[in-house]
């Protein structure tokens, strides 16, 4: 069972104009006394309460008199102030599936509702409210307020929490540390397509190479605790510690495969072949696989887009003749030669991302 506690107050909106079924959805819920149940009978009666009470989540049928489910939702994802409240649809329609997902539809549920599915559901988006406030919160520390590291570290913890194995929780975090930190917006994907493509090519299964992606999204989550703008300078002493900061943080996480991962690859994306990196100073085979693949694709990615340390950069080929001189010294030679010998598909994938 999820914990519906660590969500606070919530309320969910079930929008059906049959009572029974109304009742139904409600009754799934009565033992979470924190979430608030509202019942509406129809569209225009949802958009009534939204417009007079705080909604975190909507429970919408399509077939209903005076303003149907489709028209309710087209209104609430068309408006600024409300455009933010996921929306669950209820069908098992393709046709209204469609037209629901292309009007913004979050998810999707069929009758008879299965009580812990509709749980599971609804727990996923409604701790997208505790989410988004600890991200808000994360990025004001960031920007130059007087909190310490243990304060900053804290919310971080929270957010992985959260987050769980959700790929776009991971990534709006892992795209705060990277815009706190001056990198280009579109850099966490960037790195996980990447990931996704070198880890095919080395011969990981699905499950690694899916929390290899994952882990690209966090892996830089160290650059959260440059506060004051401690890591301007790439090399620096402080810049040299963030992946320890960021190992810090899942060394208190459940110990499940992919923080484990993560916790590797944030720890030692710096570490060289040769033994010449940081922070250990781990040498060949002593570098765990994956981060041996990260190290390739994070170098590239370094060569060929701004960050916060460098706005200069090269082109695609041009960044290929410049690690071609790090191979065996930077690079494990064998992944490396993996990436040389399919380098236009990296290439095309950073294009896509111009």
């Amino acid at each position: 069972m999820k914990n519906y506690e660590s969500l606070g107050d919530v309320s969910l909106l079930i929008v059906e104009d049959d009572v029974f079924n109304q009742e139904l959805a409600a009754a799934v819920f009565d033992d979470i006394p924190n979430i608030k149940i509202i019942k509406a009978s129809n569209g225009e009666e949802a958009i009534k309460i939204i417009k007079n009470q705080p909604i975190d989540l909507i429970l919408m049928d399509i077939k209903m008199p005076k303003m149907n489910g489709l028209e309710t939702l087209k209104y609430i994802k068309e408006s600024d102030e409300f455009k933010h409240i996921p929306v669950i649809m209820v069908t098992s329609q393709p046709q209204e599936k469609k037209t629901a997902y292309y009007l913004g539809a979050d998810d999707f549920i069929s009758k008879p509702y299965s009580p812990e599915e509709l749980k599971l559901r609804s727990y996923s988006y409604l701790r997208l409210k505790n989410y988004d406030q600890i991200l808000a919160d994360i990025q004001k520390n960031g920007k130059g307020q007087s909190v310490s590291w243990e304060v900053q570290a804290e919310k971080i913890k929270e957010a992985l929490a959260l987050a769980e194995h959700s790929q776009k929780l991971l990534e709006k975090l892992g795209t705060l540390a990277h815009d706190n930190n001056f990198y280009d917006k579109s850099s966490v994907k960037r790195l996980s397509e990447y990931a996704k493509l070198l880890g095919q090519l080395c011969g990981l299964n699905n499950k690694d190479i899916n929390n290899l992606q994952q882990s690209m999204y966090v892996y830089d989550i160290g650059l959260l605790k440059d506060i004051n703008g401690e890591m301007s300078k790439k090399n620096s002493k402080e810049y040299r510690k963030h992946p320890i900061y960021g190992a810090e943080i899942f060394s208190e996480m459940d110990d499940t495969p992919l923080n484990k991962m993560a916790k590797q690859i944030t720890l030692h994306h710096h570490e060289n072949w040769d033994g010449s990196g940081f922070p250990d100073g781990l040498k060949g085979e002593e570098i765990p696989y994956y981060v041996r693949i990260v190290t390739v694709i994070d170098v590239f990615d370094e060569l060929t887009s701004s960050r916060f340390y460098s706005k200069d950069t090269v082109g695609a080929n041009e960044a290929l003749t410049i690690m071609k001189r790090d191979r065996g010294t930077v690079f494990d030679p064998q992944i490396f030669d993996i990436f040389a010998t399919n380098f236009e598909k990296f290439r095309d994938i950073k294009n896509r991302y111009e």
